[in-house]
């Protein structure tokens, strides 16, 4: 155990001392794989905020029954007795015709509109809560709605949030291909980083292998190589991610305070970090396994 736990030490201070020589250059390596994971990691954080307020206003989403004009005190006592009694509604509200005219003519913006009316064209009209947000139960409640006696017609509200889920859905695939190809462009990064590494330190593998030392001796100076630019590498992405969110909060909170609602988009949290850390060293590790293993090959043919 001491004796593993001292060639591991050894590895790791070899390579961190190698680090210190050339500390522009990895830096700017490490900057550069920065960026690869950056990006899908900024567009994965804008989706994660847009999908929670899509969540939170289909909390407030609503049916609107239209009824007919031509609709009874009797029907409108029946249709309220028949929403009270529906599970499958959480609350409701009734607005006569002459309620929604009053509200009509207390916005100033319509006086041109409501000086040219003749008569209230307005209907009666109940707002339904429901109890279940999902798709196929709104439907549903609609469609038994409909085939009330005295209902014109019955409005979903949500049809724009539907659009801009599916808007959602596509950027999600869209960030799944952008993930894996900017992963092939961090791989191929740290792998030619590497395997710069192995060929200016070619001389001294040959030596290493002329005294007996093993492929995994050799092999593990550079998959901690692989590991410590994955690490720095994910740690600098994670600062730039927040840099940029923080930019465009600035602008969004803006925005969002001419709608009244205190929106801003998600910085990068604890699972996020972990995510990104283990992702970025596992690539580094697996890269820089791939071509010193290759290298080795290729030295015992």
């Amino acid at each position: 155990m001491n004796s593993w736990l001292m060639h591991h030490t050894q590895a790791l201070k070899l390579v961190i001392r190698r680090f210190k020589d050339n500390l522009f250059s990895n830096l700017f390596i490490a900057l550069t794989i920065a960026v690869s994971l950056a990006l899908p990691m900024i567009v994965y954080l804008v989706l994660s905020s847009f999908s929670g307020l899509v969540s939170t206003i289909k909390s407030d989403s609503h049916l609107s029954l239209f009824l007919k004009s031509d609709a009874t005190p009797t029907m409108i006592d029946s249709i309220h007795n028949t929403l009270a009694t529906r599970e499958s509604i959480k609350q409701f509200h009734f607005i006569s015709k002459e309620d929604a005219l009053q509200q009509l003519i207390a916005d100033n913006n319509n006086q041109d509109l409501i000086s040219s009316l003749t008569e209230n064209p307005l209907p009666d009209a109940f707002f339904i809560e429901p109890a279940a947000l999902d798709s196929a139960a709104i439907q549903q409640l609609k469609d038994e709605l409909t085939q009330l006696d005295g209902i014109e017609n019955v409005q979903v509200d949500d049809a724009w949030l539907k659009r801009l889920g599916y808007l959602l859905a596509l950027g999600k695939k869209a960030l799944f291909v952008l993930a894996m190809l900017l992963s092939f462009a961090l791989f191929t990064v740290i792998s030619n980083t590497i395997r710069m590494q192995i060929l200016t330190q070619q001389e001294e593998i040959e030596v290493s292998q002329l005294i007996g030392a093993t492929h995994r001796f050799i092999r593990r100076p550079f998959l901690y190589s692989g590991a410590i630019y994955g690490l720095i590498g994910a740690l600098f992405a994670l600062m730039i991610t927040s840099i940029v969110i923080r930019l465009f909060n600035l602008s969004v909170s803006t925005l969002a305070a001419e709608y009244q609602t205190d929106f801003s988009l998600l910085l990068p949290n604890t699972d996020v970090f972990i995510i990104t850390c283990i992702t970025a060293i596992a690539i580094g590790l697996i890269s820089a396994y791939i071509v010193v293993s290759k290298s080795l090959y290729k030295s015992i043919n």
